[in-house]
């Protein structure tokens, strides 16, 4: 193989990274917003997305600012898988830059006048860690079911 055909990326991984790219840039844009809008995308979020949900469940209903942390996990979580397969299944490099994005995370929001909150970062520590196990749990069953397809192959030959 060529040294540039080696160097080149797929168009698969950057996909990944471009997805990955916003996913960071959402997270940020959501900080900025001023704390008005921010409750109100919170408060629509837990009316019409999350409440229906938990009725199904029979769960007693809550306000915006349940939403809000459900939110900051969900998108820490999203974070976290896309960043497992980013870094190759590198835990450390995927939870340190989950971490530092949690950190600006809550940095930027003291540019929109809402405040930095130290649970928050909390919070988004909790939803790094689910989507660093879902990721490493999904890296680990595409690899053992690639496995077994080429042991099949192999064996087929």
């Amino acid at each position: 193989m060529r040294q540039d055909e080696a160097k080149r990326i797929s168009g698969k991984r950057i996909v990944l990274l471009t997805v990955t790219g916003l996913a960071i840039a959402f997270i940020f844009v959501q900080s900025l917003l001023p704390k008005s809008v921010s409750a109100g995308e919170s408060g629509w979020l837990a009316d019409h997305m999350v409440n229906p949900f938990l009725r199904l469940f029979g769960v007693d209903l809550f306000g915006d600012h349940i939403a809000r942390k459900i939110a900051h996990v969900t998108e820490f979580s999203v974070l976290a898988f896309l960043l497992i397969f980013c870094f190759r299944g590198q835990i450390a490099k995927s939870a340190g830059t989950g971490f530092l994005t949690a950190f600006l995370d809550e940095s930027l929001q003291l540019l929109s006048d809402r405040g930095a909150l130290i649970s928050d970062v909390w919070i988004d520590l909790i939803g790094i860690a689910i989507g660093v196990l879902f990721g490493v749990l999904i890296r680990k069953a595409i690899r053992y079911y690639k496995k077994r397809r080429d042991e099949r192959s192999a064996s087929l030959s």
